[in-house]
């Protein structure tokens, strides 16, 4: 006959679950540790040191005093992707108006529409494909806004500085 005996079990488990933690937090600590951070301008290349590859950039905007982002702009390749087409996943905090979207505008040119995708406890986000067209606005000006509807419909433009994004870019690519 065999029987557990409660309390060994749960120090067992407890254990089992510190050791866990204690190992998950050591991995987390050497992925941190071999990941290198370049600044380039107002954005920041975050990249594998064993990777070259492996790079995204971005650039946050915070208001005030704040440490959360009000803009969040994060640029890089999937992770599987077999293409050279790059992402950028825009996020915004929550509380912003969905249905109508957002735009983003780049120079006095390049003015498109975007559908919010998702949001999660971070914020609101959508992922834009950059074609040709968008890459070159990003390159070629000082300055960029996002445009966006607050929950009392109050047009909100975050502007984003443009200001590295050509050499930062360039990690993206493992140039």
């Amino acid at each position: 006959m065999s029987y557990f005996k409660p309390r060994l079990l749960s120090r067992s488990v407890f254990s089992l679950a510190i050791c866990l933690l204690l190992s998950l937090s050591q991995v987390s600590a050497q992925e941190a540790a071999q990941r290198t951070v370049e600044q380039h301008g107002d954005w920041a290349a975050l990249c594998k040191a064993t990777d070259a590859k492996s790079c995204y950039i971005v650039q946050r905007i915070l208001l005030g005093e704040s440490d959360k982002p009000v803009l969040e702009l994060a640029v890089g390749r999937p992770a599987n992707s077999t293409t050279e087409i790059s992402t950028m996943i825009l996020t915004l905090p929550l509380g912003i108006r969905l249905p109508e979207g957002f735009g983003l505008e780049v120079g006095a040119s390049l003015k498109r529409k975007y559908p919010f995708e998702r949001c999660i406890k971070s914020g609101c986000q959508t992922e834009i494909q950059l074609d040709t067209e968008l890459v070159q606005n990003l390159q070629g000006q000082n300055e960029g806004r996002v445009v966006f509807l607050d929950a009392t419909k109050k047009t909100i433009a975050i502007p984003f500085s443009l200001k590295g994004f050509t050499k930062a870019y360039s990690k993206v690519l493992g140039q």
